[in-house]
């Protein structure tokens, strides 16, 4: 009989391998899911035999991207909490004990043998479920500033993984190890053509705008009150992914202007090759976007959401800032002539671009979701594990200490 936390595969030779049974729980946005699934393809590396499944729910990305990505996908029910009205507060609780029922039944019957939570909301019902079952769990926080679901899984975490050392002041100082945001392996690869169809500029003049998989409207806005000041220079271009919702009007406002060196879309399908494109970025300040940027090694403009909870994308952007990987434009400053001369500043200055981007680096953690895989194995005793060596307590608290 197959041992409850092992699932058996058959190899190559035909025999059967017997692996951990491992679930990841997170989602809500691509910044809860990436980080999962980064560390999912690190665990099949280090463990090709272990069974790695997901829990989401079945209306956010997660539901997409997951089974794209070739894991099982487990369906629970779950949603959101703060800033909400009565009624959805009462959902909330409605879909928190139903969730909380459903994750138990799934964990009694697959028996993980440890359980990640990446944050979302989604994650606070398995994880309250796992802890009543007793299965070990361990948390990544991609942000300065955990959300609540994080929070509260922090509680009884045995080990949480940080990806700034600013959220250390939030858990439990033992259980804490800075890592990193694990991004995934796709970020690593050599530079290469992003393929968007624009004609490169001759001289570091390659300027990639977006504000995540939906858009932003203040980077589109402004984009748009821009699109007689750009210069009209050879070394520049311009690549804008605005999502769906405003693309028809920005590439309504560009029509006439007839510059090929600017181009408008409403996805980027590869993120990796467009950042490898990218001279210069201005982006929002997500804690997976930078992630990402500093493992490219890419200066940046961040225009930090101003409505995110906590302000967690402004204490991202600030730390970034601080290591000069980056600089802030306040969102209410965000017009078309402000981030034209920002823009316009940063691409007369190689020099600056260069030091951003070398800070970036230095801030990035490519090794992260092997770090964070290795040592999920060595605590559930698996002999591809190894004990995670990230920043000690005392760099934990030091850093923090910038934020508070």
């Amino acid at each position: 009989m197959t041992d409850v936390h092992e699932s058996s595969r058959p190899d190559g030779s035909g025999k059967t391998q017997r692996g951990p049974r491992i679930l990841i729980t997170g989602g809500g946005t691509g910044g809860h899911v990436y980080p999962g699934l980064a560390v999912a393809d690190a665990l099949r590396k280090l463990a090709p035999a272990a069974d790695v499944r997901f829990a989401g729910t079945g209306r956010s990305l997660e539901s997409v991207l997951v089974p794209r990505a070739g894991f099982p996908f487990f369906r629970v029910p779950a949603s959101a909490w703060r800033g909400k009205q009565a009624l959805a507060r009462f959902l909330f609780l409605a879909n928190f004990l139903a969730g909380l029922l459903r994750s138990i039944g799934l964990l009694l019957n697959w028996r993980p043998a440890i359980v990640l939570g990446t944050g979302g909301y989604v994650s606070g019902p398995v994880m309250s479920a796992a802890w009543l079952l007793r299965i070990p769990c361990v948390l990544q926080e991609q942000n300065a500033v955990p959300g609540s679901a994080n929070r509260l899984v922090g509680r009884w975490a045995k080990r949480v993984y940080l990806g700034p050392a600013a959220a250390a002041r939030f858990f439990r100082s033992r259980v804490c190890l800075v890592t990193g945001s694990p991004v995934r392996s796709d970020f690593q690869r050599p530079d290469q053509s992003c393929g968007s169809g624009i004609a490169k500029g001759t001289g570091g003049g390659q300027v990639l705008i977006f504000g995540g998989s939906g858009g932003a409207r203040t980077l589109n806005r402004a984009v748009m009150e821009a699109v007689n000041l750009w210069p009209d220079r050879s070394d520049f271009s311009l690549l804008v992914q605005t999502g769906r919702l405003d693309h028809d009007e920005v590439v309504r406002i560009h029509a006439g202007v007839g510059n090929e060196r600017i181009r408008v879309v409403p996805y980027i399908e590869d993120m990796p090759a467009a950042l490898a494109w990218a001279d210069l970025v201005v982006c929002r300040a997500g804690a997976m976007t930078l992630a990402e940027l500093q493992v490219v090694g890419r200066p940046a403009i961040l225009v930090p959401f101003p409505h995110a909870t906590d302000q967690h994308q402004l204490r991202n952007a600030q730390v970034c800032e601080r290591a000069g990987a980056a600089v802030v434009l306040p969102d209410d400053e965000c017009n078309g002539e402000a981030l034209v001369a920002a823009v316009a500043k940063l691409l007369q200055d190689p020099t600056s671009r260069q030091n951003m981007a070398a800070a970036a680096r230095k801030l990035g953690k490519p090794e992260a979701a092997g770090l964070i895989a290795a040592d999920m194995l060595n605590m559930i005793g698996h002999p591809s594990g190894a004990p995670a060596e990230g920043q000690d307590q005392g760099d934990n608290e030091e850093a923090a200490k910038g934020v508070r």
